[in-house]
């Protein structure tokens, strides 16, 4: 089958989506997070720790696959470690959380309030969506990924003794989301005024970790205030949960995305009985099809997926059902981009 040419930026397509009108396909956006330094040639922990490195590896990765939206985020820990949460930074892997903050329920005197430009590395953040902007801001949107509440403060805490928590110390849960939504909402209006647009990411807060009443209880509405924030500054409400997220799904639509973005759920069930509220963005599978899959095999799920979601009444993007793993080889990523090109044409005047 021909791959059709596209006749849209990914800017002019997301647009279009997001307002309701006539676009040329379906968009696109496998989510390359830490492998963006392949692209550009650094190490993993080279270009966690240099913004202007950071953002040069999100360009020359767009540049190369031609993704729907460039999303910028190399780890999950940033805020807390801002705080003063310990990550170690392995040279090819991912970030990670050594040593939270929260020891013991004394260490809360320890948060303070933070300085996106000065604490950590949420000036990194900064820096890329600045040179990301400025490279190619103008056809393609900025996503800034970055860690939701109940996320941050597990890394703050740890997530087994967060999980304790839950029944055993519900305030000190809550003035750890209190805290996380207090200093994220600055590092987002930082974000923005640079022309990023924010992502949530909740990988911790999910019905594979979560039951649908501490979601409730905890998290919904700390995300509902993060969602109200952003779409006071009228930018759209695009958020992340990872894993099996059917359990949690109605408290998480209450908190008001635009676009919920899920991963190991029948993607076809979940447009059925939730497309008329959410846009849909998924769910090819990273591990077993884009990593260790064929083109043809990313091909058949890229069909799939289209065939079971692709109308969603809110709306749809074909995306990887999380991270795309850092090795995956390019063919399959450009497998993925023409499957879009191929099975997701849509009519224009």
């Amino acid at each position: 089958m021909s791959i059709p040419e596209d006749k849209m930026t990914p800017k002019e397509r997301i647009g279009s989506l997001l307002q309701g009108k006539p676009f040329d396909r379906t968009p696109c956006v496998p989510v390359i997070l830490n492998g963006c330094a392949r692209a550009a040639g650094y190490t993993i922990k080279e270009m966690t720790l240099d913004g202007e490195k950071f953002g040069k590896a999100n360009v020359a990765t767009y540049k190369k696959y031609r993704q729907d939206m460039i999303t910028l985020l190399d780890a999950t820990g940033t805020t807390a470690e801002a705080a003063g949460t310990k990550l170690n930074y392995p040279e090819e892997m991912a970030a990670y959380v050594e040593t939270p903050l929260i020891q013991f329920r004394d260490d809360l005197k320890k948060l303070r309030p933070l300085d996106p430009t000065k604490d950590g590395r949420l000036n990194n953040y900064l820096i890329a969506t600045e040179y990301c902007i400025s490279e190619v801001g103008n056809e393609v949107f900025v996503g800034v990924l970055f860690a939701g509440p109940f996320t941050t403060a597990a890394c703050l805490r740890g997530t087994e003794d967060l999980l304790k928590d839950l029944f055993k110390d519900k305030e000190l849960v809550h003035q750890l989301m209190r805290w996380s939504v207090d200093n994220t909402i600055p590092f987002l209006d930082e974000a923005i005024k640079r022309g990023g647009v924010p992502v949530l990411c909740e990988p911790v807060g999910t019905a594979s970790i979560l039951s649908e009443q501490s979601f409730t209880e905890f998290v919904e509405p700390y995300i509902k205030e993060l969602n109200d924030h952003v779409k006071s500054k009228s930018l759209p409400t695009l958020n992340h949960i990872c894993g099996d997220s059917t359990a949690i799904i109605k408290p998480w639509l209450r908190t008001g995305p635009m676009v919920i973005s899920i991963d190991r759920v029948d993607i076809g069930e979940i447009s059925k009985t939730y497309g008329t509220q959410a846009g849909i963005m998924g769910n090819v599978n990273p591990g077993k099809t884009l990593y260790m899959g064929s083109p043809d095999a990313v091909d058949a799920e890229v069909k799939d997926i289209i065939e079971k979601a692709g109308k969603n009444p809110a709306g749809f993007v074909l995306a990887s059902g999380c991270e795309v793993p850092i090795e995956t080889r390019p063919e399959n990523i450009f497998a993925m981009m023409n499957g879009a090109r191929k099975y997701g044409q849509q009519p224009l005047p």
